[in-house]
């Protein structure tokens, strides 16, 4: 087993060659070394999909591997469909299922929102959904479950994540602002198919207000989880000192 510190990704395998999650890890001494498991998806966003893909049974045989094999010595489940699509008990009772399974820190790309969010003080937000209309009805549930209020919200309706992978975020953000340009709540963009690390700060001047990426969320939770010190503001903004 590796003994350097490790941050362990589990990933649904529908994305594309390029993934950031790929890369990410390459960043310099500033982040320590990432493993990807990868869970067998087809990348459609439907309901039964998602919550089969969020299955435990479905999830824990590529952690145990992240954990027994790479050395991870925290977790992250980072999807963001297959991590709220079932409410918020049924997304704590995944973290806490795996937690048990694997030995280590777990936690979820949905739950880091929450995190997140509370981390920076907020509790109402602004939404720029890659999902269908049903999906996305969903994830406004599931984070009024978790205390965060929704004001304005747009779902692009890409049914696959390769559609939202694909999707022109700045040019979404630019316009989903031009409509709702109240700046005074942060913009939250999931679905960790979308690369958004290295387009966080240019993002943030588009839309000229606090954003939260699913990757951004979710690499700041994995590295808390880790007790990883170093923290990139570039890749992180605000989040990088909570």
């Amino acid at each position: 087993m590796a003994q350097d510190p490790c941050l362990g990704i589990l990933l649904p395998d529908d994305g594309p060659d390029d993934y950031e999650w790929y890369t990410v890890s390459g960043e310099g001494s500033e982040l320590p070394r990432i493993a990807v498991g990868k869970i067998p998806s087809d990348g459609h966003h439907a309901l039964t999909a998602l919550l089969a893909l969020g299955a435990v049974e479905r999830l824990a045989p590529a952690g145990e591997a992240l954990v027994g094999e790479s050395g991870a010595r925290a977790v992250v489940w980072a999807c963001t469909s297959a991590s709220f699509i079932g409410g918020f008990d049924w997304s704590r009772e995944q973290r806490d299922a795996l937690e048990r399974r694997l030995g280590v820190p777990v936690t979820s790309t949905a739950l880091a929102f929450l995190e997140a969010l509370g981390a920076l003080g907020h509790d109402r937000v602004d939404l720029l959904s890659p999902y269908p209309d049903d999906v996305t009805l969903r994830l406004v549930s599931f984070l009024r479950e978790g205390g965060v209020s929704v004001v304005d919200d747009k779902a692009l309706d890409c049914p696959y994540a390769a559609d939202s992978n694909r999707a022109d975020l700045r040019g979404e953000v630019r316009r989903f602002c031009a409509r709702y340009p109240d700046t005074s709540r942060p913009l939250l963009v999931p679905d960790t198919a979308i690369n958004s690390l290295h387009l966080r700060e240019v993002l943030v001047r588009e839309a000229g207000r606090e954003m939260l990426t699913a990757n951004q969320v979710t690499l700041w939770a994995g590295l808390k989880r880790l007790a990883w010190s170093s923290r990139p503001v570039s890749l992180l903004g605000r989040l990088a000192d909570r």
